[in-house]
């Protein structure tokens, strides 16, 4: 799964970077009327996806395909939501609402997917597959 990692935090980094530049242009300009975008930008891209990332990096799920659902639906998700939520509120008709449901439900798949990996996932908070044996922290030499 280090690979997912390194995908969730690119797509973090990026996220990051647009919810600034947004965060900027609206101050700049004084209009703020994509406020919600901008806040769905960072804590949908940035913050959620950065987390993704470090749980990947941390954990080893046991649920391989279930896993990479998650990845996937996250990523795709995550990526393609803000734009059909920005097409929603700069024009309110039916097929820009078709567009963000359907984009919202592919991001809401995967957090519902990533809920079901930590509560059900019994490899991912079970003992570390490392060969090495933990020693006591008082004792411990680094």
């Amino acid at each position: 799964m280090r690979s997912y990692t390194k995908w969730f935090i690119r797509v973090a980094a990026v996220y990051l970077m647009i919810g600034v530049f947004i965060g900027s242009d609206m101050a700049g300009r004084k209009d703020y009327s994509i406020i919600p975008v901008h806040s769905h930008i960072l804590v949908l891209g940035w913050l959620s996806m950065f987390a993704f990332g470090i749980f990947y990096y941390l954990f080893t799920p046991g649920m391989l395909k279930l896993s990479k659902l998650q990845a996937w639906t996250s990523l795709l998700g995550g990526t393609t939501m803000p734009i059909g939520f920005l097409l929603y509120i700069k024009a309110e008709n039916a097929a820009t609402l078709g567009v963000f449901i359907g984009t919202a439900s592919l991001l809401l798949i995967g957090v519902v997917l990533f809920v079901l990996i930590t509560l059900f996932d019994k490899k991912v908070f079970g003992p570390k597959e490392t060969g090495q044996q933990l020693q006591d922290p008082k004792t411990a030499t680094f």
